[in-house]
């Protein structure tokens, strides 16, 4: 046996006892935090499938809500949404709320506002939902409300990039019409018919607004021609009178 040889079975040798020194002092150390590990996993996986059950559950309680509105029961809807609103998981609640205010809405249009404006201010619903209920309450305010009152909600929502932007441009046109404030719809009913992206039935709506609006206000009166101004010098004759002949030429006959 070489030297070498010798040197790297000690060194073996004593990699071995530490690790077996190691495993003594921290193996219960270690076998627990397995445990901890396995029972962590296995927790996490028994909770999503509690959840996914749940969801699961919310989704036939909506659907059986909205079968019960489209057979004319909306008391026996309502009470099925208000305890998805107060119980239910994920997106469920804010759709149930959304839901509930469709429910008021059916009555009396004005009640829903307050609805719409409480899921659009929940900051904790996703925001594509909150976008969805700031347009259904300014759509109502088209008719309910004022210009300021539909602009304080979808004012935000008509930037370009915004998902919802072509509703909300809409909605803020047709109470600007309805206002009186034909020089902001004017541009926005254009805008609308002629944007490639508006959907199909904004367009048409833009569309039939503007030839209205252009319908409506009258063609500017074309220019009187511009008259020419007599030259210097000339004087104009005057009523009934006869216009002087000029002087005949020296050693010219008169006329």
């Amino acid at each position: 046996m070489t030297n070498d040889t010798f040197i790297r079975e000690v060194n073996e040798e004593v990699r071995r006892e530490r690790m077996e020194r190691l495993g003594k002092r921290y193996g219960l150390f270690a076998i627990a935090a397995a445990v901890v590990i396995v029972l962590g996993v296995g927790g996490y996986v028994a909770w999503e499938r509690y959840r996914e059950g749940l969801e699961a559950a919310d989704g036939t309680r909506f659907v059986e809500a909205g079968a019960l509105i489209e057979a004319g029961k909306p008391d026996e809807a309502r009470s099925i949404l208000e305890a998805m609103a107060s119980d239910g998981v994920a997106t469920y609640p804010t759709l149930a709320r959304l839901r509930l205010a469709d429910v008021a809405q059916t009555n009396d249009a004005a009640s829903a506002v307050p609805l719409f404006d409480a899921v659009a201010n929940d900051g904790s619903a996703p925001q594509n939902l909150r976008d969805a209920a700031a347009i259904r309450a300014a759509y109502i305010l088209v008719d309910t409300g004022t210009l300021a009152d539909v602009r304080a909600r979808v004012e935000r929502l008509t930037g370009e990039g915004e998902p919802m932007r072509y509703a909300a441009r809409e909605a803020v046109a047709l109470s600007a019409f309805k206002a009186g404030d034909i020089e902001t719809a004017r541009p926005l009913f254009a805008q609308l018919a002629e944007d490639l992206g508006t959907p199909r039935g904004i367009k048409q709506r833009a569309g039939l607004m503007a030839e209205t609006i252009a319908a409506s206000t009258p063609a500017a009166e074309p220019a009187a021609p511009a008259t020419s101004e007599p030259s210097a010098g000339a004087a104009a004759p005057t009523d009934g009178a006869t216009p002087a002949t000029p002087a005949p030429a020296a050693g010219q006959p008169p006329a």
